[in-house]
């Protein structure tokens, strides 16, 4: 198992740092084309912003895996060690369900402009897959939310290890 989620975060890592190289070369070539050349390509915007929310997403599932997102812990981090791992438990329960749900919604939400077949306005590409990273990553967020609260629950069984990180 330890090896099939060190592939998926190298896929991870990998698919991040082209993406966000992409989105930098689409940028620089958008400006120079714009200033030197006095002509801007209408889809790069759109293919930018797409990315950018690409990034996004992708961006704060890793940022689940490694714990870099900003937490408010002053009174979780005063607790006595079987409380403090519980809070964190539920805190991780309840992001993990938050993000399933906005996994389901969202979901209905690319489902519904498949069957719109929807096309954006200068690639005009389907709608519904500029939507998927939403479902897709919203998803991945929920799985970390839950792999996290695990590692917290089985930190309160075993109270003199740290807590787990996959």
């Amino acid at each position: 198992m330890k090896r099939l989620f060190d592939t998926l975060d190298k896929i991870e890592n990998i698919t991040l740092v082209w993406t966000i190289l992409g989105l930098a070369f689409i940028g620089f070539v958008q400006v120079i084309t714009r200033y030197v050349f006095n002509y801007s390509f209408t889809w790069f915007e759109e293919l930018g912003r797409y990315l950018g929310v690409f990034v996004a997403f992708l961006g704060a599932s890793m940022g689940v895996k490694t714990g870099s997102h900003f937490t408010m812990d002053l009174m979780v981090s005063h607790l006595k060690h079987p409380w403090q791992q519980l809070t964190r438990a539920m805190t991780a329960v309840l992001s993990s369900l938050f993000f399933f749900t906005v996994t389901w919604y969202s979901w209905k939400l690319v489902l519904r402009m498949y069957g719109y077949e929807t096309t954006s306005p200068t690639m005009e590409i389907p709608m519904y897959i500029a939507y998927l990273p939403i479902p897709v990553f919203s998803g991945f967020i929920g799985v970390r939310f839950m792999i996290k609260a695990i590692g917290f629950s089985r930190a309160v069984l075993r109270p003199h290890s740290p807590p787990e990180v996959i």
